[in-house]
């Protein structure tokens, strides 16, 4: 890993300042609190090494039956879901899930007596399209619990020559780990069963589709089934990908918005794992299907801003532990969808905005690591370097009630720190939200609202954040 030097150190303290928004603020609930902010510590050393930001970081994940059944939604003619993607830059759109492995490969053209569960050449063709469109690459799935090797390699021949230079990889399989458990198989299905049929199905494809590039193995939270595909395709793949969801199923009724807001313990081990398993042998990694609560997401939880703060939290965390990037997934009925459709309109879900968040704060930059010393208080800070020497700070208060003020405090003077904040009327709004002042509008398009830097000319720089909120602060 090249290492970064800056000729500066930031320090970020999260004590109680004066200099910054101290007018009263709503806090999560909605209601007006007072000016009253608590104090907690973070360190920034820019001086240290850390990793460069993918430009294709984020991304977005789609059942592969959604090609078949609702063609509106990566329709080439639906400009407002194209414009959407293409807000937040570059990216991979991920096409899988559970129906990969059950839908079916025609190999001809749709027609009205084509089944709902059949995947055909017009479909692909209008990913191919609506791919090229958004300037998105697909990582496309393929039917593996089947195991119909000619079938699927035909249809990989097909997406190949389709889809062109739009075609980032292909998997083999949606979470394989659970073949058994979810009756995909007979009898146990162990990793060493898996990878017979990945080599299977790599040496029957390959030959067709010659340029094509390869990940796996596309399981959920399977650390075992990470490292050992990694040792044994390490020469064929080009990506080790894996699964996350913090909690589940939908339907626990235990689970509440405040299951998303708490420190997730087993998120950070679980990227060290699978870095652990790629950086061996110098391939990256990327959480290819990943949101908040399996078993398609839960009304009042996974579709509100407490989703938003949480997205926010993971893809920076991603970020840190030398994660390529995520895909959050999406679809019709899927409650933690950032994206869905409604009688022909596209809907922005408070999700999306976390990542119009992360892609302003992390266009272009590198990882700082960051430190928050100990604390009471449930928040979190990271930071990146740009080229131009400026640097972004994200700030979350996952806080119900308690504000809390970020002093930033700098080894040289900053000129100037421009604040874009990530608000909702609530902490369980599920509309109104916006991100810097700004919501996306009808046609698709976000504009972030006219914030002239604040001039400051001076080392100690604070920003109060308050109670379920977060801001991405400019400093330069």
């Amino acid at each position: 890993m090249k290492k970064i030097y800056v000729a500066v150190f930031i320090a970020v303290s999260l004590v109680a300042c004066r200099r910054e928004n101290l007018t009263p603020v709503k806090n999560g609930t909605g209601k007006q609190t007072d000016t009253s902010y608590n104090a907690v510590t973070v360190a920034i050393d820019p001086t240290r090494p850390a990793n460069v930001i993918s430009p294709t970081f984020e991304g977005l994940s789609f059942e592969a039956a959604i090609l078949a059944q609702d063609p509106e939604y990566l329709n080439t003619g639906n400009s407002v879901f194209i414009q959407l993607i293409k807000n937040l830059g570059p990216g991979i759109l991920r096409i899988g899930g559970g129906t990969s492995d059950q839908i079916a490969w025609t190999g001809t053209e749709h027609t009205s007596n084509t089944p709902p569960n059949m995947l055909t050449t017009t479909a692909i063709d209008q990913l191919s399209a609506f791919s090229k469109l958004t300037g998105w690459q697909v990582l496309f799935g393929l039917n593996l619990a089947g195991y119909q090797v000619a079938t699927s390699a035909n249809e990989a021949a097909y997406v190949y020559n389709s889809l062109g230079s739009s075609l980032y990889a292909f998997q083999f399989g949606n979470e394989p780990n659970y073949f058994s458990s979810n009756g995909l198989r007979t009898g146990y299905y162990a990793v060493n069963d898996y990878l017979k049929d990945w080599d299977i199905y790599y040496s029957n494809i390959k030959p067709l589709a010659a340029q094509a590039s390869f990940a796996g193995p596309d399981v959920v939270q399977g650390s075992d089934w990470i490292s050992s595909f990694a040792d044994a395709e390490n020469g064929k793949a080009k990506l080790i990908d894996g699964h996350y969801y913090v909690t589940g199923p939908a339907t626990d009724p235990s689970i509440t918005y405040g299951s998303l807001l708490s420190a997730d313990a087993n998120l950070s081990p679980y990227l060290l794992g699978l870095y652990s398993a790629a950086s061996k042998y110098g391939l990256p990694y990327r959480i290819t299907e990943c949101n908040n609560i399996w078993g398609g997401g839960k009304a009042g939880v996974s579709d509100t801003f407490v989703s938003a703060l949480w997205a926010l939290d993971f893809m920076w965390t991603v970020a840190e532990n030398n994660g390529q990037g995520i895909n959050f997934h999406d679809g019709e009925g899927i409650v933690y969808s950032p994206l869905t459709m409604s009688a022909g309109s596209v809907v922005v879900h408070p999700e999306y905005y976390a990542m119009l968040a992360f892609r302003y704060a992390s266009n272009g930059g590198t990882v700082i690591p960051a430190k928050i010393e100990t604390t009471n208080f449930n928040c979190s800070a990271y930071a990146c370097v740009k080229a131009d020497n400026s640097y972004t700070v994200t700030l979350i208060n996952r806080e119900e009630k308690n504000n809390i003020t970020f002093n930033i405090q700098a080894a040289v003077t900053a000129s100037s720190i421009q604040i874009a904040r990530l608000t909702a009327p609530s902490i369980t709004s599920t509309a109104n939200v916006t991100f810097a002042g700004s919501a996306t509008n009808a046609n698709g398009t976000f504009t972030p609202g006219a914030t002239a830097p604040k001039t400051v000319n001076q080392k100690d720089l604070s920003v109060n954040i308050p109670a379920g909120s977060a801001a991405v602060v400019t400093v330069r």
